[in-house]
């Protein structure tokens, strides 16, 4: 596999941890359809973190995404 094929597969497999319609919501890599909207509402948030979330946080592991999860949802 040519160094450049690796790399397009690497930047593939990624989620973004955002919002949608007022809660926080999971889309697959850059698509505008959540894969999963969690009962939380972002307004529920402290301020930082809204706005983390409407930015959208780039999260590129498991590990990674259930401790945000675990930050965001508890």
């Amino acid at each position: 596999m040519g160094m450049k094929k690796r790399l397009a597969v690497i930047l593939m497999l990624y989620v973004v941890l955002g919002t949608w319609k007022g809660y926080v919501a999971l889309f697959e890599g850059s698509s505008s359809e959540p894969r999963q909207i969690f009962p939380n509402p972002v307004a529920s948030l402290p301020l930082q973190d809204q706005a983390a979330l409407e930015e959208g946080i780039v999260v590129r592991n498991d590990r990674d995404l259930q401790q945000l999860l675990e930050d965001y949802l508890s």
